[in-house]
Protein backbone atom coordinates (compact mmCIF):
# COMPACT_ATOMS: atom_id res chain seq x y z
CA UNK A 1 0.00 0.00 0.00
CA UNK A 2 3.19 2.29 0.14
CA UNK A 3 3.68 3.02 -3.36
CA UNK A 4 -0.36 3.74 -4.11
CA UNK A 5 -1.47 6.82 -3.21
CA UNK A 6 -4.85 7.56 -1.77
CA UNK A 7 -7.28 9.65 -3.87
CA UNK A 8 -8.64 11.52 -0.86
CA UNK A 9 -4.67 12.00 0.78
CA UNK A 10 -4.30 15.70 0.94
CA UNK A 11 -1.14 15.21 1.90
CA UNK A 12 -0.08 14.91 -1.39
CA UNK A 13 -0.64 18.51 -2.25
CA UNK A 14 -3.51 18.03 -4.71
CA UNK A 15 -6.91 18.12 -3.72
CA UNK A 16 -8.89 15.17 -5.09
CA UNK A 17 -11.06 15.33 -8.19
CA UNK A 18 -13.81 13.04 -7.79
CA UNK A 19 -16.45 13.11 -10.63
CA UNK A 20 -19.87 13.53 -9.18
CA UNK A 21 -22.63 10.89 -9.20
CA UNK A 22 -25.22 11.46 -11.71
CA UNK A 23 -28.32 11.78 -10.84
CA UNK A 24 -31.94 12.84 -12.28
CA UNK A 25 -32.13 16.41 -10.46
CA UNK A 26 -28.11 16.93 -11.56
CA UNK A 27 -29.35 15.78 -15.17
CA UNK A 28 -32.32 18.47 -15.15
CA UNK A 29 -30.73 20.98 -13.38
CA UNK A 30 -28.20 21.87 -15.25
CA UNK A 31 -28.89 20.77 -18.55
CA UNK A 32 -32.73 20.61 -18.75
CA UNK A 33 -33.80 23.83 -16.94
CA UNK A 34 -32.12 26.21 -18.93
CA UNK A 35 -33.76 24.57 -21.91
CA UNK A 36 -37.37 24.58 -20.44
CA UNK A 37 -36.79 28.49 -18.66
CA UNK A 38 -35.75 29.65 -22.49
CA UNK A 39 -38.47 28.18 -23.80
CA UNK A 40 -40.73 29.64 -21.16
CA UNK A 41 -39.52 32.85 -21.95
CA UNK A 42 -39.72 32.83 -25.32
CA UNK A 43 -43.25 31.76 -24.75
CA UNK A 44 -44.08 34.43 -22.22
CA UNK A 45 -41.93 37.54 -24.73
CA UNK A 46 -44.32 36.08 -27.54
CA UNK A 47 -47.35 36.99 -25.23
CA UNK A 48 -47.04 40.52 -25.60
CA UNK A 49 -46.92 43.37 -28.49
CA UNK A 50 -43.64 44.01 -30.74
CA UNK A 51 -41.22 46.35 -28.63
CA UNK A 52 -41.27 49.95 -29.94
CA UNK A 53 -37.47 50.13 -29.31
CA UNK A 54 -37.11 47.43 -32.20
CA UNK A 55 -34.58 49.00 -35.27
CA UNK A 56 -36.81 49.10 -38.20
CA UNK A 57 -34.36 47.80 -40.63
CA UNK A 58 -35.24 45.49 -43.19
CA UNK A 59 -35.19 41.76 -41.94
CA UNK A 60 -34.00 42.44 -38.47
CA UNK A 61 -36.52 40.60 -37.11
CA UNK A 62 -35.79 37.40 -38.74
CA UNK A 63 -31.95 37.89 -37.48
CA UNK A 64 -33.66 38.50 -33.83
CA UNK A 65 -35.66 35.03 -34.53
CA UNK A 66 -32.06 33.42 -35.94
CA UNK A 67 -30.12 34.15 -32.81
CA UNK A 68 -33.22 33.56 -30.82
CA UNK A 69 -33.75 30.38 -31.80
CA UNK A 70 -30.06 29.69 -32.72
CA UNK A 71 -29.77 29.56 -28.92
CA UNK A 72 -32.58 27.39 -28.38
CA UNK A 73 -31.19 24.26 -30.98
CA UNK A 74 -27.63 24.87 -28.93
CA UNK A 75 -29.55 24.31 -25.60
CA UNK A 76 -31.67 21.22 -26.69
CA UNK A 77 -28.20 19.59 -28.21
CA UNK A 78 -26.57 20.45 -24.93
CA UNK A 79 -29.73 18.87 -23.11
CA UNK A 80 -29.83 15.97 -25.63
CA UNK A 81 -26.46 14.77 -25.51
CA UNK A 82 -26.75 14.44 -21.59
CA UNK A 83 -29.58 12.22 -21.74
CA UNK A 84 -28.67 10.20 -24.77
CA UNK A 85 -25.63 9.83 -25.01
CA UNK A 86 -25.11 6.99 -27.23
CA UNK A 87 -27.21 9.32 -30.25
CA UNK A 88 -25.16 10.15 -33.02
CA UNK A 89 -24.22 13.82 -33.69
CA UNK A 90 -26.54 13.67 -36.83
CA UNK A 91 -29.42 12.17 -35.11
CA UNK A 92 -28.91 14.83 -32.11
CA UNK A 93 -28.88 17.62 -35.09
CA UNK A 94 -31.78 16.67 -36.91
CA UNK A 95 -33.87 16.32 -33.69
CA UNK A 96 -32.19 19.55 -32.70
CA UNK A 97 -33.09 21.39 -36.13
CA UNK A 98 -36.83 19.84 -36.03
CA UNK A 99 -37.17 20.84 -32.45
CA UNK A 100 -36.36 24.26 -33.18
CA UNK A 101 -38.34 24.31 -35.99
CA UNK A 102 -41.88 22.65 -34.48
CA UNK A 103 -41.08 25.35 -31.64
CA UNK A 104 -41.09 28.12 -33.77
CA UNK A 105 -44.41 27.04 -35.44
CA UNK A 106 -46.12 26.61 -32.42
CA UNK A 107 -44.86 30.03 -30.98
CA UNK A 108 -46.17 31.31 -34.25
CA UNK A 109 -49.57 29.84 -33.96
CA UNK A 110 -49.70 31.35 -30.62
CA UNK A 111 -48.73 34.78 -31.89
CA UNK A 112 -52.00 34.56 -34.53
CA UNK A 113 -54.15 34.78 -31.23
CA UNK A 114 -52.03 37.09 -29.43
CA UNK A 115 -53.28 40.84 -29.96
CA UNK A 116 -51.14 42.89 -31.91
CA UNK A 117 -49.44 40.44 -33.20
CA UNK A 118 -49.21 38.49 -36.43
CA UNK A 119 -48.26 35.10 -37.63
CA UNK A 120 -45.44 35.29 -40.04
CA UNK A 121 -44.20 31.89 -42.61
CA UNK A 122 -40.92 34.06 -42.80
CA UNK A 123 -40.51 33.44 -38.69
CA UNK A 124 -40.77 30.16 -38.50
CA UNK A 125 -38.01 29.89 -41.42
CA UNK A 126 -35.90 31.91 -39.75
CA UNK A 127 -36.50 29.82 -36.77
CA UNK A 128 -35.51 26.86 -38.68
CA UNK A 129 -31.93 28.55 -40.04
CA UNK A 130 -31.58 29.89 -36.54
CA UNK A 131 -31.65 26.04 -35.24
CA UNK A 132 -29.82 24.64 -37.64
CA UNK A 133 -26.84 27.30 -36.91
CA UNK A 134 -27.32 26.78 -33.31
CA UNK A 135 -26.97 22.58 -33.29
CA UNK A 136 -23.86 23.39 -36.20
CA UNK A 137 -22.52 26.04 -33.64
CA UNK A 138 -22.91 23.81 -30.55
CA UNK A 139 -20.30 21.00 -32.27
CA UNK A 140 -18.49 23.47 -33.81
CA UNK A 141 -17.71 23.99 -29.80
CA UNK A 142 -17.40 20.62 -28.95
CA UNK A 143 -15.07 19.75 -31.60
CA UNK A 144 -12.76 22.88 -30.88
CA UNK A 145 -13.11 21.77 -27.45
CA UNK A 146 -11.57 18.70 -27.97
CA UNK A 147 -14.44 17.16 -26.82
CA UNK A 148 -16.12 13.89 -28.81
CA UNK A 149 -19.56 15.06 -30.28
CA UNK A 150 -20.72 11.82 -28.90
CA UNK A 151 -20.02 9.40 -26.08
CA UNK A 152 -20.28 6.00 -27.07
CA UNK A 153 -20.72 3.37 -24.55
CA UNK A 154 -17.53 1.17 -23.23
CA UNK A 155 -17.27 -2.49 -24.85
Amino acid sequence: MEGKKNPTDVRSGRLPVLPLPSSPFRLFFYHWLPLVAYSAFIVIQSHYPTPESVPRLPYFDKLLHMGGYGLLGLLFCRAGRSSWPAASSGALARVGVLFTALFGLSDEVHQSFVVFRTADAGDVLADAIGGALGVAFYFALLAFGGRRPVRRPAD
